[in-house]
């Protein structure tokens, strides 16, 4: 008998891959190259205006208005220039704490000031209160809202801004041992120490021009 035909075994059709196989193929090499998915750049600080409160963790903070203002010096010999930034400030920690200066060490209020744009250089920072009843202090004290005033001189020669911006960071609560009490660190934009401070907010002011500044 004779064989059929073609006799012998029969080849294999290619197996064709799917278009989206191939794009999915593509697309995971992409996310591989730039570094993975954990890769994805965290969400970009909100952009406010006068009047915005910001959770800052530890505080709330409303930034109220900047003014330029003109006040006699100790001597009263002559007037100086200062920019002046009013804030409403809610200590909503369990203890008293500084205000401090933005910039300082610790884990006063002002360190949560990270910077601010255009800088005005005046030695040591700003001079930094509270007015409690009239009377200036340095002090928040829990659950209460205080008026918090930032005072920079303006060095001669140099015009008052039209508007500053300030970049807002935000405090995080840390636990120590069950013998000691929790603290609170300004949030990094990495896990290790030297990392540079997490950007929460960026709050700009329109500054009201005083008389003569």
């Amino acid at each position: 008998m004779t064989s059929p035909s073609g006799g012998g075994t029969r080849r294999r059709r290619p197996i064709a891959v799917p278009l989206i196989l191939m794009l999915l193929a593509a697309g995971l090499g992409a996310t591989a190259a730039l570094g993975g998915l954990s890769a994805a750049p965290d969400d970009p600080p909100r952009r406010l205006g006068p009047g915005a409160t910001v959770d800052q963790g530890r505080f709330l903070t409303t930034f109220v208005a900047a003014r330029t203002v003109r006040r006699p010096d100790e001597d009263g010999l002559r007037d100086r220039r200062f920019l002046e930034v009013e804030l409403e400030v809610v200590n909503r920690g369990d203890e008293t704490t500084q205000v401090g200066r933005p910039g300082e060490g610790g884990h006063s209020f002002a360190r949560g000031l990270l910077a601010m744009t255009p800088p005005i250089p005046s030695g040591d920072g700003p001079d930094v209160t509270v007015a409690d009843g009239g009377v200036p202090s340095r002090q928040l004290h829990p659950d209460m809202a205080a008026a918090v005033v930032l005072r920079y001189e303006i060095p001669e020669g140099q015009p008052s801004p039209e508007t500053v911006r300030y970049d807002v960071g935000a405090f995080e609560r840390r636990e120590r041992s069950a013998a000691a009490e929790d603290f609170w660190v300004l949030e990094r934009d990495g896990r290790t120490q030297d990392a540079p401070a997490k950007v929460t907010a960026q709050v700009t002011l329109p500054v009201q021009r005083g008389e003569g500044t």
